[in-house]
Parts: structure tokens; sequence; C-alpha cells
């Protein structure tokens, strides 16, 4: 085993290379021009890092291979300086090093990368000096013969001040029938590209040496980041909130809002009072920008799912922490209340959107060891719902030439086809100012219109400078503009929200909800109600409103394959974000139909409705307690349906009709007896979709023989 000896911050590190390299092969070469040959990139290991923005690489471009030269268990350096390649490049942050091959078979490789400095003391002549980092070994399979750019990363990014050598080892030994063969170009520069493969014979020069010098300058360079980072890190939590209280699990966000264009992740943690655990690393920043005329992307910013059901109840401390590829990091920390079996009855029977008739069985599951009750209420829901938003025109704002009436769009240089976030959010503010919360739109002592509110809320969302709205942008700036406001307004938000989970929230909540839908292009919208039920295709219709052009239209929804989407100017778009705003002191009227005090034998609930309308909607929500306190609920939306249930004119359920189903008829109509078991709607004998006393007539009719049985 002959060692060659790599120095790392005052230590050995030691290479072992598996045999004796006889240096006579080294001159059995063949030189091969390379031509229009296709180059292959490949990723040696992924990188974390996504912010390489300069490439420090002197060669031509890449004209020969050098077949016969490479054996394996051998270094290859580069000389690179950065201020050469890159503007004001220092310090300069390497990421990864590249080297091109060709492969004349499909090898598995062994390699990894590093950074020396540069020995000067042959002048004119730099030469590879003290080893400063070096990577993991890493394994790539090469999957074909051919021409291959390989990428590899340093483990952490490495700052230089100055020029430096690029390292990259290969690790095993090739077959002949691998061929590998390095690349370079066709102007040979000494004292540029070393070689080591036998620690005796040390680095050769490639361009100057006894065994067989290269025409050229071997292709090996780095990308990195220039002039390091202006910018530190700074991290803010948007949720959860301080002193919230977490149920179950919990979605974690932060917002880094530097602007640096190197992090690196952003890692979320716990306490309970000892050290911090670690729930996770998000490394994909990416974020959506929703600006109405653009694709959006896919993506959730620096965020991820924790579910805690676990962990002991109690206080915890949640803290947030974003690095950057210089090391440099920025925290934010808030203190939370974890409950991991909630106070929630999950409804598991009926499922939301089915029917029901009477009675109504509810049946309820709750991780809870401790719920003491869950109590049971009834809302109407409306065939046709509207909360009364108003419209808004987005081109009537964003006006940067002084004139607000000439349209404002992008192509005169204004800024209104990027305002469907603020337009969204002004048309929801604006929905509890006229529910009457006048702070909601109060500036001293005047009050603005919806247009200057949408002004306002451009400015704090930065819609102007981002040419549209993120998504970070729109909930915290409407948070700081509320907070200014009298901070009467709560705000929440929902992921991939269903039908059921936005009209839960739209009607039966009565919150203001805008959704930021995905794809092409990415938009806000503002959504108002809801018409009709189930359509033949499995959709359902929301009423929201188009920013495009200040009116309101109704546009299906469905889920696909587990994905929500809406279906907005042409295309059927993900609903990826659900915002809503709700009055702390709003009061919602629903009626108490009854409680499971008992939960020994399962949570469950029995309702014989009367007087309910055949094709009703109806919310019920189920509202569970535990023994310390907290409450949770779960709310299902069903339609009444009793057409199929009972037999046609069997009013008192008694499975037959007769002379006694017309008493029944008759008392409910003329004296104000209670209705027919199922609904008053089945009171419709004559099915003209009116109760009254044509439907006692019909129904003598059809005792005696003379007429078709009652709908009903």
């Amino acid at each position: 085993m002959i060692p060659l000896l790599r120095t790392l911050a005052g230590s050995l590190v030691i290479i072992l290379l598996a045999t004796q390299i006889n240096a006579d092969s080294k001159k059995e070469v063949r030189l091969v021009r390379i031509g229009d040959l296709p180059v292959n990139k490949m990723l040696v290991s992924p990188t974390l890092t996504t912010a390489d923005t300069c490439t420090v690489r002197h060669d031509s471009g890449l004209v020969w291979k050098i077949e016969g030269w490479v054996t394996g268990d051998e270094l290859y350096k580069a000389y690179l300086d950065p201020a050469a390649s890159c503007p004001n490049p220092y310090p300069f942050t390497v990421t990864q090093i590249v080297m091109p091959m060709y492969f004349g078979g499909s090898p598995l490789l062994s390699v990894s990368v590093d950074i020396e400095n540069v020995d000067n003391t042959e002048p004119n002549c730099p030469f590879p000096g003290n080893l400063l980092t070096i990577s993991s070994d890493f394994q790539v399979q090469i999957p074909e013969p051919g021409l291959y750019e390989l990428w590899a990363p340093l483990d952490t990014p490495f700052v230089v001040n100055g020029p430096f050598f690029a390292g990259f080892y290969i690790g095993n030994i090739f077959s002949t029938a691998d061929s590998p063969a390095v690349i370079i170009d066709d102007i040979p520069v000494l004292c540029t590209s070393y070689n080591a493969w036998d620690d005796s014979i040390g680095f050769v020069d490639l361009n100057d040496n006894p065994f067989w010098n290269f025409p050229g300058r071997l292709v090996l360079y780095a990308v990195g980041i220039p002039g390091g980072s202006s910018v530190p890190p700074d991290l803010s939590l948007l949720s959860p909130e301080n002193n919230d209280t977490l149920y179950g699990s919990s979605d974690l966000w932060a917002w880094e809002t530097s602007g640096s264009e190197i992090i690196d992740y952003v890692s979320f943690e716990y306490s309970s009072g000892g050290s911090y655990i670690q729930i996770g690393r998000d490394y994909d920043g990416l974020r959506p920008l929703r600006n109405g005329v653009n694709n959006s992307g896919n993506a959730n910013g620096f965020s991820l799912s924790w579910g805690f059901s676990l962990l002991s109840e109690g206080m915890y401390t949640l803290r947030a922490t974003a690095y950057d590829t210089l090391g440099q990091s920025a925290s934010d920390s808030i203190s939370i209340y974890i409950e991991p079996t909630p106070p929630i009855p999950t409804i598991v029977s009926p499922l939301n959107g089915s029917s029901f008739c009477s009675p109504l069985n509810l049946f309820m599951t709750s991780n809870d060891e401790s719920l003491s009750y869950i109590e049971f209420y009834q809302h109407d829901a409306q065939m046709n719902y509207s909360a009364g938003l108003v419209a808004l025109d987005q081109s009537t704002l964003g006006d940067a030439n002084g004139n607000p009436n000439d349209g404002n769009h992008a192509a005169n240089g204004e800024y209104g086809d990027y305002y469907c976030g603020p337009v969204a959010a002004a048309i929801a503010v604006k929905l509890w100012f006229d529910r009457g919360y006048p702070y909601t739109m109060k500036e001293g002592s005047n009050y603005i219109s919806v247009d200057t509110l949408a002004e306002r809320l451009a400015a704090r969302f930065e819609t102007r400078e981002n040419l549209g709205t993120y998504d970070e942008n729109l909930l915290q700036g409407l948070r700081s503009y509320l907070m200014t406001r009298g901070n009467e307004i709560n705000l929440d938000y929902c992921r991939n929200p269903d039908y059921f989970n936005l009209r839960t929230w739209v009607e039966d909540e009565q919150r203001a909800v805008i959704l930021g839908l995905g794809g092409t292009p990415g938009v806000w919208l503002a959504v108002d109600g809801f018409s009709g039920w189930e359509q033949p295709d499995g959709s359902y219709l929301i009423r929201a409103s188009n920013p495009l052009t200040g009116t309101f239209i109704d546009v299906a929804m469905h889920n696909n394959l587990g994905l929500n989407e809406v279906y907005f100017n042409g295309n059927w778009q993900r609903v990826d974000l659900m915002v809503s705003l709700l009055a702390k002191t709003w009061v919602v009227s629903r009626t108490l139909i009854g409680a499971d005090l008992d939960g020994d034998d399962g949570w469950s609930f029995s309702w014989t409705p009367s007087g309910l309308t055949e094709g009703s909607l109806h919310f019920f929500r189920a509202k569970g307690r535990d023994n310390s306190g907290l409450s949770g609920a779960t709310t299902v939306l069903l339609k009444y349906n009793c057409s199929q249930a009972y037999t046609p004119g069997d009013y008192d359920n008694d499975n037959q009709a007769d002379i006694r189903d017309l008493n029944y008829l008759i008392e409910f109509m003329v004296l104000e007896g209670p209705p027919p078991v199922g609904g008053a709607g089945r009171a419709d004998a004559n099915c003209d979709t009116d109760v009254n006393v044509a439907d006692v007539v019909y129904y003598m009719n059809y005792l005696f023989g003379n007429a078709d049985p009652p709908c009903y």
C-alpha cells in the first residue's frame, strides 16, 4: 500500500493507494479529439446549495480526451483564480468542484474533492500547497459510455480570499474496458495542471513532465459565490405564533427576510427547558410569487409539518434557525403550549357531502384521554350563499404616472396587473368593515376607500418591488396592518384545503377567505360564496372575485387524486393556500341539538329532526371539551334527503300510507300539528312544489284510487 499524504488543519489525512502504478504506463497514451460529443451532467452527490452564481474556469473548452493515462487511485489539481472569472470575487465561497471525464464502460467511481492553498515557493510557478478542506468519499455509477461532467460538492462550502488549487481524487482502479479519460483544452500552460499517483514521484505538471506532456490544460474547475454574503440571515417565525396552543400536529413556517441568496437551510427545533431537539430541516426555501400573470411555481417556502403526538402536554419553546453557506445564522423562537392528544371529536360518519334522513346518527373518534363531553350544533346552510363581498378591479390600482384611470397595465410601466394579492386582501378586510369593525379601514379620524386600502396593503406586501405578492408577504403584511388597526381580527391559514374546508370557513364560521392558486397564472382570489351543490362531474361551484375584471365569477372546484384544484382562467389550478380573517368577537348563531356526556361506549349522537326541507343543506358541528378546559371542534356539511327513505304518503312513518296519514296531513295543514316525519316538504303530495290544501285534496283522491301515489 503506497500512502499519499495530504495535510488538513495541521493533521495528516492519508490516502492509501491500492497498488504501485507503473510510471511507464503513463507513456502509453492516445490523444483523441472530442468533436461534438454530447456532454452529460452528473451530480456525484446532491448539493444542498442553490446559490452558485459564478464559475471559476480558465480552460478554452473541451477539445481532447487523453486515453490510456488514467488508471485510478490518483489526484488531479487545477490552479484557479476567482478574480479572473468573477466580478467582486472575494471572499469567494467554493461550493462544488467539476471534473469532465470520458468513459468507454460503466464503472462505479469512488471520488472526493478538496481545496489546497497555493505554494508560491517557485516564482511564477504556483504549486499545490497545504490541504484546506476535503469532502466525503462519494460513490457514483456511470450509467453508460460517454462524456460526463462530474459535479462533486464540498461537505461544507469553503471561503477563500485568493487563488487556490481545486482537487479531484479518484479512489478506485479502472479496468481496461472502462477506458477512462481526462479532458483537456488545446492551450498548454505550465504550473496550472497537476497529477499525483505515487508519493515517491509526487505531483507532476501535466504540461511539463518526464512521462508525456499534455498539449493543453486539464479541464477541472469550481463553482461558488463571489463576494461572500454581504447580507447576514434574518429570520421570522410566521407560524405558529407566540403563546399559541397546538393540537396534535402543526405546520411550521419560517420566513427568511434578509434577501440573502445563499441560505443553505432552516432548522426547526423544540425544547421543554433543556437542550433543543431537532424536528427537521428544510433545504428548499423556494416560495411562490402570485401575480396573476406568470406561473407561481410549486413551493411552500421554509416550512414543514410537525407531528408531536408522542410528546407530553405542556409549555415548549419552538426555535427556527437559518444557516447560510458561509456559516452565518439567525434564529427566532417563541413559546407554545402543546396538547398532543387534542379534544377534537372527529366526525367519522356520516362523511362530508353525504345525505342524511331521520334520524341523523353521528359517530365520533377522539385521541383525547380526558375528553369529558361533546356538544352538537346545527347550522342551516344555503344552497346559494354569498358573504357579501365587494368587487374590485385591479386595473384601477397600481398607478405610477399620476393617472389612475388609464388602466395601470404593466405594458405601460405600471403595476395594476400584479395587484391580485392586495385586491383580494382589501376585499377581505372590507367585509369586516361592513360587518361593524370600523377600525379596519380607519386612518386618523377618517375612513379610507377600498382602493386606498388596497394600495396600503400593496405597500406592506411589497407588491410593486416584487411584481406580485409572495405568501409570506401577504400573511405578515396583513398581520401587521390589522395590528395597527385595532387588533380586532385573527389570521389563520390552511394548505391544500378541500371544498368542505373552504365552505366551513366561509359559510359556517363566516370568515373572510382568500385563496392562493398555483400554476399559470399564480393568483389570489377572495371567496364570496357557493352556488348549488355537487355538479354532474363531481365538482362544486364556488363564487370568487376576479381581480382581472372586478366581477364575481362561479368557478368549479374538485379533488384530483388528493390535489384540490379550482378551474380558473381556462386551467385547473392547485389550491395551495387558504388564508382567513375572523373577528375575535364575532359570534355565529348555531342551534344546540344535544350532547354526549359519556364516551365509555364510544362517542355518538342521534337526532330526529323536524321541519327540515327536502334537499336542504345543514352544517353539523361536534365540539369537545376536556378536563383541562381545552376544546376543539369538527364540522360536516350534509344534505337532507328523505325522498328514498319513506313510503310516499306515509307521513306518520308506520310504513304504510292510509287514512291515518290523511288525518296527519290535515292536522298539519289546518291545526298546526307536527309536520310529516322527514320534513314539511313531504306534505307536497301533488308535486307542485307548494304545500297547501290542494295536497289534502290530492291525497283524498289517492286513497279513493283516483290519483297516483303522493310524491314523497
